[in-house]
């Protein structure tokens, strides 16, 4: 037998002017499908991102980053389906084992899908933004309070107010309180011993409100409101009043309203004044 002879069989076939033509053909075929992807992938993202620019708060410019993945995949695995059809491979056994390793990826990470479709409606919901100041409770029963640094795909990461990153999962996510939304309350909450005059006092804090309004017009969103008697304690009646201001002040502006209702109330001999001479509370 002749060594030589499978080396010029080879040669024979490659030398065959169809399978030449055909071998030519085909590369044409994966170079024309390689284009329209890359042109497609091009033009959609570019008509996508021209759609939502300067929407960053809508819902459109919030699911942005979601629809060009989502569409970067489509357009990448029909190319790759029509390049392997093109050089005459049965896509069917191909597709059939996608399936069996996405079912068998599906339930062994369960959990890594919880979290990507509960991250996927955090987005498009437009629920939290950078620089948020929230409250999350998780499943696991802690409540954490800190301001949004990045909300990824996956999980939420926000920085707390000792300065601890903290990175939680989306799918462990009960509930999310924003506090950097609308509007914030500050309340203010007086006791009173019992035997005073609360008529009187309600008088003063009303006095008390309004001196505040008229120093605080920018911080206040309306005129605070005296809700009245909030609690009756063991020792004391306490009064509650209460102003709606931007979010972020509600702690500053309790502090400054707590300061003129006590002295609302000490000129209407309410509560007594503080004997001169006495220090100063200590600055914060």
């Amino acid at each position: 037998m002749d060594l030589l002879d499978p080396l010029r069989r080879v040669i024979q076939d490659v030398s065959n002017p169809q399978l030449v033509a055909h071998a030519i053909e085909t590369l044409i075929w994966l170079v024309i499908i390689a284009l329209a992807a890359w042109v497609a992938l091009r033009i959609s993202l570019a008509l996508i991102r021209r759609a939502t620019a300067g929407r960053v708060d809508d819902p459109a410019g919030r699911i942005t980053p979601i629809i060009e993945g989502l569409l970067r995949y489509a357009i990448i695995f029909t190319a790759l389906f029509l390049m392997l059809d093109a050089v005459h491979v049965n896509i069917t056994p191909v597709l059939a084992s996608a399936t069996v390793i996405g079912l068998t990826l599906g339930f062994g990470a369960q959990y890594l899908i919880r979290d990507l479709l509960a991250g996927v409606f955090l987005i498009a919901e437009g629920t939290i933004q950078i620089g948020h100041v929230v409250r999350v409770v998780s499943t696991v029963g802690t409540t954490d309070l800190g301001t949004v640094e990045r909300v990824a795909l996956r999980t939420l990461r926000i920085r707390k107010f000792s300065g601890e990153l903290l990175t939680v999962p989306h799918g462990s996510i009960m509930w999310i309180g924003n506090l950097s939304r609308d509007y914030a309350r500050a309340i203010v909450q007086i006791p009173i011993p019992y035997g005073a005059n609360v008529t009187a006092a309600l008088d003063a804090l009303r006095e008390g409100a309004q001196a505040w309004a008229a120093a605080h017009a920018r911080d206040g969103q309306a005129e605070p409101k005296v809700d009245g008697v909030a609690d009756l304690r063991d020792t004391a009646i306490v009064l509650q009043c209460s102003a709606l201001v931007a979010p972020g002040r509600e702690t500053d502006a309790a502090a400054e309203l707590r300061r003129d209702l006590l002295e609302a109330l000490a000129r209407r001999g309410v509560l007594p004044s503080p004997p001169r001479g006495a220090p100063a509370p200590p600055s914060a």
